[in-house]
């Protein structure tokens, strides 16, 4: 990788930066049942950034033997590149985190279908008329960057993922409900995702009507997540350079209930987006967004550092946007990493138990047709349940949530939970560490 940069300096290049990847990913996944898919792929692949007469040149290759033609590309974009105003990492020192986990590199593909076909047979045993499906996969990773500032570090990581999940259609009636875990660990309580699922199914199966209007909401840990989907935008970099995000000019203004803090911890133990570095060989670290309700930072890379002269906070990442994977072709941007929320004083068990009536919110379906950037959020209610007397009676089907983050999170906070769980982000992505949240006032629009 070193000889990369040295061709693009002798070639007139000012600066050079390396991004190597390599990425080897097993997934088996079932269907109605039965397996449907069983595959090994493996990405090796360089991105070259150069800065030449004071612009950006960038261009990638999976082809390792014709480096030549890597430089060319990249000095050829940089006659037409933007301007860069931002200088590439500098050498300094970094974590000491590991983020590989043996008992993953070693998983087989027996093993790994074992535990879809348990989880599957689960579901079964509950009710045969039940649509399951599951997935496991495993990445194993290796990434270094390089620049011509002395960068040069390297790291393996292993990621894993399982999710359970099963569709029961019943009349004119279809529940779907499932689990999911994830992380750079292989510390799976797989009985204790097939006892949730399963659970799901049983506290669902039977609808009751809920009528139009405000009423207290319970949102688990996954509804959270989904919600938090409108203030990954708020608090992006990138978004609050080009003046779209509602957040702009807040650093220091109280934007939540002071009962509320969220943290970027990029170098959270089991975290699937945890690693010591992040794509521009910038530290990973952990980063305060918000304290006590006051918003106390943005997440950046490099460009938005120092476009808004804030700390670059090591959030630099070439992640497909709500997806996560690593995408060789696209240039870093402030991407979030594991969130994570402090907890309350009761258990949510307490906190259920005192709710007089109101709706438990598991999942949203729909989320991404909101205003994100603005706060907004509304869809379907996936998976829904009514409250009676501090127990849930029923599912509440054909039902809408709509809302405004930065409004009920500051305004109509009742409660959190003091029990934090990990959940995937939109259903199953990255994962992060939430609590269960009590708002009061909260619109659900009903058919009935």
């Amino acid at each position: 990788m070193k000889k990369i940069i040295e061709r693009a300096l002798r070639r007139g290049a000012a600066r050079a930066e390396v991004f190597y990847l390599n990425s080897l990913q097993t997934e088996v996944s079932y269907e109605a049942g039965r397996l449907k898919e069983l595959a090994n792929t493996e990405e090796t692949g360089v991105a070259l950034r150069l800065v030449k007469d004071g612009k950006l040149g960038f261009a990638t290759t999976t082809k390792l033997t014709d480096l030549d033609r890597l430089v060319d590309d990249a000095l050829a974009t940089a006659l037409c590149g933007d301007y860069i105003e931002f200088d590439f990492a500098v050498a300094g020192d970094l974590p000491d985190s590991r983020f590989f986990d043996k008992a993953i590199a070693e998983l087989s593909v027996d093993e790994m279908m074992k535990h879809s076909e348990a989880g599957i047979a689960r579901l079964l045993d509950y009710e045969k008329s039940i649509q399951a499906e599951s997935g496991t996969s495993r990445n194993m990773q290796t990434i270094q960057v390089l620049n011509s500032d002395g960068v040069d570090a390297e790291f393996e990581r292993t990621q894993y993922q399982f999710y359970v999940h099963g569709r029961l259609v019943e009349g004119t009636n279809m529940l779907d409900a499932g689990a999911y875990s994830g992380g750079t660990a292989l510390d799976v309580d797989f009985d204790g995702l097939y006892k949730n699922a399963v659970d799901e199914f049983k506290r669902a199966r039977t609808n009751v009507d809920l009528a139009t209007g405000k009423t207290t909401v319970i949102l688990t840990p996954r509804a959270v997540a989904d919600i938090m989907l409108t203030l990954n935008f708020g608090v992006s970099g990138a978004y609050v350079e080009q003046g779209i995000s509602p957040l702009v000019g807040k650093l220091g203004e109280r934007i939540f209930d002071e009962r509320i803090t969220i943290r970027d911890d990029g170098l959270r133990s089991g975290g699937y987006r945890s690693a010591p570095f992040d794509d521009e060989g910038v530290p990973m670290q952990t980063t305060t967004l918000v304290e006590s309700g006051v918003l106390r930072s943005y997440l950046t890379d490099l460009r938005t550092a120092r476009k808004l002269n804030h700390a670059d906070t090591g959030n630099g990442l070439k992640a497909k946007r709500l997806i996560g994977a690593k995408e060789l072709g696209k240039a870093p941007a402030p991407e979030i990493t594991n969130w994570v929320m402090e907890g309350g004083e009761k258990s949510h068990e307490e906190l259920l138990s005192e709710i007089g009536s109101g709706v438990l919110v598991d999942s949203i379906m729909g989320l991404l047709m909101s205003n994100l950037i603005a706060g907004e959020f509304g869809g379907n209610l996936a998976y829904g349940l009514k409250i009676e007397d501090g127990k849930t009676t029923g599912r509440v089907k054909d039902a809408m949530i709509s809302g405004n983050i930065y409004k009920l999170f500051r305004k109509n906070l009742v409660a959190l939970s003091k029990d934090v769980e990990l959940t995937g982000l939109l259903g199953g992505i990255g994962t992060h560490w939430y609590p269960y949240v009590v708002l009061r006032n909260v619109t659900i629009a009903t058919k009935s």
